[in-house]
């Protein structure tokens, strides 16, 4: 009896070892699992396509076509025709893109000396030309010296009586004192900095070796701070106030480094309105920190729709309503997919086919007005969302894996998600915002940085004037010189005078288009 109580113990201490061995290797093999899912995340996000579409075909292959160009199978026994779509020439647009253009015909003549006639050699007679071809010639940009010169009136009549009567022309003021940048020279900066992502102390080398004009980066960086602090402070306010008024905002922040900043990372915090917006515009705000205070502060009479990513942050903006982006939602789902592991089989992959739907039908919908799409979505849509929220409660994906964090996410946003199906003017993305913050970061990778917190808030408030001016249809280079000729020499910088020079005021849009 003792050898099989001895026995039996070791059998159950054996078998408590082998469960823990068990465990042991279950661990290490989500361990592995989830490590190899980091490695091919980080491999695709090198090396991969950026482009998060699912291919055609099922075996794993990149198909070469697309799904509207792929090659059908067919049986051999049967010949097929293949049709091949035509190319349509488009007529005219040579035509259309000289039209505009001065015209300056250049003579191609024969020397007088070979005028004369090889079988007789008498004079020849210009008998008449044949346009050979039409193309459009570049002319470098040209600085000149401008001179402002006042005049002084006096009356005759007056001083004969020995009276002293003066009167001087009106002069306006320059943008900046006691500088040699006139309007159209620190717009043409702006331009270059803000509009071809040209950075300062490139522009230096560009004047210098093209023009002959002798300016430093330092030049061109304190041109754009007094540009903003004589002209376009007060009327980026005015944008805020308008921006506030909007019932739809959509938002996003971006890192930013500035040397004078005590933090690694400062931000850049952009704000735009919908899609359905009378008066479109966009702000880019910058501040040391990316707390919530940030968008509350500058939101502190916004009440509405918000767009926005699953930033926290953005829960501390008081009387909103936050619409999260569905496109970053099917991005979580798009990087849980395995690697060489595309078909429909894969959770992850069915999660992405099942929200193409949604993109699709909305696509569809995008012409019609709030009301209608509302009504299609409620239709067509919401059965489509609910039903995928059902499939994902079946789903039991490994703990921590980028499958489970993605349908986490979701589930956890989807309150802000369902908010599309309260109103017809809400987007299912934020790629509104995603846009505009682009023109930031594509800028970000030449400028680098900012030297000053001053000089990071005016590269700001200069992008924000320009590409409203972009959204509402106007040049931006004659709007930035219309504001810059006409805010310095306003009687009083009211609010109903700065209201005068917005973007979408017909005047301005006669004279700036």
């Amino acid at each position: 009896m003792e050898n099989q109580d001895v026995l039996l113990k070791l059998l159950q201490d054996s078998n408590k070892t082998n469960q823990v061995q068990q465990q042991t290797i279950q661990n290490l093999t989500t361990e592995i699992q989830l490590l190899n899912e980091k490695i091919n995340y980080l491999t695709n996000k090198l090396f991969g396509r950026s482009k998060e579409t699912l291919p055609v075909d099922d075996n794993g292959q990149l198909n070469l076509f697309n799904q509207e160009t792929a090659f059908e199978v067919v049986s051999e026994d049967v010949p097929s025709p293949i049709t091949v779509k035509g190319h349509q020439r488009v007529l005219g647009t040579k035509a259309d893109k000289l039209k505009h253009l001065p015209k300056t015909s250049l003579e191609h003549v024969l020397p007088l000396e070979e005028q004369c006639c090889e079988h007789c050699g008498s004079q020849m007679k210009d008998i008449g030309r044949t346009k050979v071809r039409e193309e459009i010639r570049f002319h470098q940009a040209m600085l000149d010296a401008l001179v402002h010169y006042q005049h002084t009136y006096s009356c005759q009549k007056c001083e004969r009586n020995g009276i002293s009567s003066f009167k001087k022309s009106a002069v306006p003021k320059p943008l900046i004192s006691n500088s040699l940048g006139s309007n159209s020279l620190v717009v043409e900066t702006i331009r270059m900095k803000f509009g071809q992502k040209v950075p300062a102390y490139r522009q230096e080398k560009y004047w210098q070796k093209t023009h002959g004009l002798d300016i430093s980066r330092d030049n061109i960086t304190n041109w754009h701070i007094k540009a903003v602090q004589n002209a376009l402070d007060p009327f980026a306010q005015r944008l805020q106030y308008y921006l506030n008024q909007e019932e739809i905002l959509h938002g996003d922040e971006t890192s930013y480094r500035v040397i004078e900043s005590s933090k690694t990372d400062t931000y850049y915090w952009q704000f735009c309105t919908g899609k359905e917006s009378d008066h479109p515009m966009v702000y880019y705000h910058h501040d040391e920190g990316r707390s919530g205070e940030v968008p509350k502060k500058f939101l502190n009479a916004f009440s509405g729709y918000l767009h926005c990513d699953g930033y926290a942050g953005y829960n501390a903006v008081e009387n909103v309503q936050l619409v999260y982006c569905l496109a970053h939602a099917r991005r979580k789902f798009f990087e849980a997919i395995p690697k060489g592991k595309k078909d429909t089989e894969i959770p992850a992959a069915q999660a992405v086919k099942k929200m193409d739907k949604w993109f699709s039908l909305e696509k569809k919908w995008q012409d019609l007005s709030p009301e209608e799409r509302l009504v299609l979505r409620q239709q067509d849509l919401r059965p489509l969302f609910d039903a995928f929220y059902d499939w994902l409660s079946t789903l039991n994906p490994v703990s921590k894996s980028k499958l489970d964090i993605a349908t986490q996410y979701v589930c956890k946003l989807r309150k802000g998600y369902e908010e599309i199906f309260k109103d017809g003017r809400l987007e299912l993305t934020n790629n509104r915002s995603e846009r505009n913050i682009k023109e930031l970061v594509m800028g970000r990778k030449n400028w680098l940085h900012s030297t000053s917190l001053e000089g990071a808030r005016t590269s700001g408030i200069i992008l924000s004037v320009y590409k409203t001016a972009e959204l509402n249809g106007l040049s931006p280079v004659k709007y930035l010189e219309f504001l810059f000729e006409r805010i310095p020499n306003l009687p009083i910088v009211s609010e109903s005078a700065l209201d005068e020079l917005l973007p979408w005021n017909k005047k301005v849009q006669q004279r700036c288009l």
